[in-house]
């Protein structure tokens, strides 16, 4: 009898092969397997299968036997007449307890990014970290922008344990409007502060603790704003769109941070005051925006979920048409039809049957279907594909447009 765990099952291609039966309603052979495993390399972004690099199809080839061979030594798999292979009792056993592992850390990562509790949560300690960093480093080098967005984030943290009470009681309304009083009176407090220290001109150290503390708060502070504003617009939260909205603000307010620092390394101190009343803009200018939302809710409307689209968005989108693009015309030098691509589409990027992808497809949330014509007519525009009559082809153009990215091995952000 096999050993239940084996300290080399996670080597190479075993645990696809095995989830891989697992999901398969029938036995497969070598090159059925090879097909999955390149469909999921497309759902990740790399065209494993239409290369044209032969050492490296024979590399994964060497791979696959090694494993499959592995797998029969160790009586997971049996192998049929016809070259297919099928699990052993204790295979099938291994490989649902595999597919198992991989839905119990899909289902916590979905929690993790639309769950508004856990997002409040996260943000309760996030800013409670960033809160001690800049007010002791802005303490100790006299940087009174640094302390001015410490104690922004400081803030946070109260409003983050309000949001997250405001969500859990259903209260949501109560908790925007606390996080906008709250708000505004920091924006008030900084301006006071800054001007004080304006006309006072405190010199300021602009030591390389204080420099670093600027830059990893504002790396946090994004970070910490597309997950909010991510969770937000998943559950139509507007209290964690909120704080979203003034987690990017700490990004700018960084880079000011960061500018009046600089500025003060030649003796410049009043730049860094100057810069704390941006800061100060920039909270009420926030605030202002979202009690207009925060008005529109208490008359009643719903939120306008659209209202809130952010620059990363815009990325993420157009690099997956970027994606999908490269995909056509990968596709174009098979078939020419439109009902064609979207068949050879449907085909590959199903994800019933196949590990991994199955539960969580990086490129799954593009319309395609919906976007082909779009793309099809970008394609012609660029000249990288051709029209006669119904039917579309790769121009020359097209064709070295296709090998450069190819040429990269994987071509999903591209």
């Amino acid at each position: 009898m096999p050993k239940k765990k084996h300290k080399g099952l996670h080597k190479g291609h075993r645990e696809f092969i095995l989830l891989a039966l697992v999901l398969a309603p029938s036995p497969l052979t070598k090159q059925e397997l090879r097909q999955k495993f390149g469909r999921v390399g497309y759902h990740v972004g790399i065209p494993i299968r239409l290369t044209s690099r032969i050492n490296e199809d024979q590399h994964l080839d060497r791979e696959m036997d090694a494993d499959l061979n592995y797998l029969l030594s160790q009586g997971f798999i049996t192998v049929e007449k016809n070259g297919a292979y099928r699990l052993t009792e204790a295979g099938a056993a291994e490989g649902r307890e595999m597919d198992q592992g991989v839905a119990k850390v899909t289902r916590g990562f979905n929690t993790f990014i639309s769950s508004p509790e856990t997002a409040s949560k996260i943000s309760v300690l996030v800013n409670a970290m960033l809160a001690v960093l800049k007010l002791v480093v802005g303490s100790i080098f006299n940087s009174m922008a640094l302390v001015a967005d410490g104690f922004d984030s400081l803030v946070d943290v109260v409003s983050a344990v309000v949001v997250f009470l405001g969500i859990r009681h259903r209260r949501e309304f109560y908790s925007t409007s606390f996080i906008l009083v709250m708000m505004f009176g920091t924006a008030g407090f900084i301006a006071y502060e800054a001007t004080s220290r304006l006309i006072s001109m405190e010199p300021v150290d602009a030591a390389a603790l204080a420099i670093a503390a600027a830059v990893v708060s504002g790396g946090v502070g994004y970070v910490m704003s597309v997950y909010q504003h991510q969770v937000g617009k998943r559950s139509c939260s507007l209290s964690l769109i909120s704080q979203s909205i003034d987690s990017r603000n700490h990004t700018f307010q960084a880079a000011a941070v960061l500018t009046g620092l600089i500025f003060a390394i030649f003796g410049m101190f009043i730049v860094d005051s100057i810069v704390a009343l941006l800061v100060a803009g920039l909270i009420l200018k926030s605030a202002i925006g979202l009690t207009t939302e925060a008005i529109r809710m208490a008359r009643g409307e719903e939120l306008e979920i659209s209202r809130f689209g952010r620059e990363y968005e815009r990325v993420v989108e157009n690099r997956r048409r970027n994606y999908f693009k490269t995909w056509t015309l990968l596709t174009l030098k098979d078939v020419s039809s439109r009902a064609d691509i979207i068949s050879r589409y449907e085909g590959i990027f199903a994800t019933d049957d196949l590990p991994v992808v199955g539960h969580f497809s990086p490129v799954g949330g593009f319309d395609f279907p919906g976007q082909i014509d779009y793309l099809l007519k970008e394609l012609v525009d660029m000249r990288q594909v051709t029209t006669k009559g119904d039917q579309y082809y790769l121009t020359d153009k097209g064709r070295r447009a296709l090998n450069r990215k190819l040429a990269r091995g994987r071509f999903v952000f591209s």
